[in-house]
């Protein structure tokens, strides 16, 4: 079992310095998320405009669209319309950014939030789905708004397992499927305990939202 070693320096197997250097780095990296910090909003993005419409319902938040899995700490789940895929799903941040690169070098600490969101939900869509595999994709191009793909894939598609996922482009509901309860199943299973960098950035972006 790793412990504390003062003789070299270590503790639980790293530097004693490993944890400030860390801090130090991610909050010269998040420099964006000076207080008070702003969500960005663009009103022509549609991204934008449907993470506008969520609401709270007693302990919940809930979305008018039946796809609607969870509000998340720095983003909102979504099942996909396109699920030949059960549980294909997509992760769309909270905040409108457009560059991946900059978002990681000018808000580290939301970078991370964001990942553990995606974790929590790729967590609970293998518990509710079961698939063989996750694909992670992050395309921002028919929606330049900071969102990942989570697409499960399972063995049953035969050689097609082994081979990209086709993107069909759905855009719009399929008539018939029942995208509620899915997205139900998949809400019950986000068990995730969210650190407090996390919460730190929820914080930060529900005191930042547009009025």
């Amino acid at each position: 079992m790793a412990g504390t070693d003062p003789e070299n320096g270590l503790t639980n197997g790293f530097p004693e310095d490993i944890g400030p250097m860390i801090a130090d780095q991610v909050i010269g990296r998040s420099l964006a998320l000076k207080q008070p910090f702003k969500v960005s909003f663009d009103v022509e993005c549609s991204f934008c405009r449907k993470n506008r419409q969520i609401y709270r319902v007693n302990e919940e938040f809930e979305h008018p669209e039946p796809t609607f899995i969870k509000r998340m700490p720095v983003s909102v789940a979504a099942l996909s319309y396109d699920q030949t895929w059960p549980g294909r799903s997509i992760v769309i941040l909270r905040d409108h950014e457009t560059d991946m690169n900059y978002f990681m070098k000018t808000k580290q600490m939301l970078f991370i939030a964001f990942w553990e969101d995606v974790s929590a939900v790729v967590d609970a869509i293998e518990g509710a789905c079961k698939p063989d595999r996750m694909n992670y994709s992050v395309f921002m191009n028919q929606n330049n708004h900071l969102h990942v793909h989570l697409i499960p894939r399972y063995r049953a598609e035969g050689t097609a397992f082994s081979e990209p996922p086709p993107f069909r482009g759905v855009s719009e509901l399929v008539p018939g499927y029942d995208y509620r309860s899915l997205a139900l199943r998949i809400r019950r299973r986000i068990r995730h305990k969210f650190s407090p960098l996390s919460k730190y950035c929820e914080k930060l972006i529900d005191e930042g939202l547009p009025r």
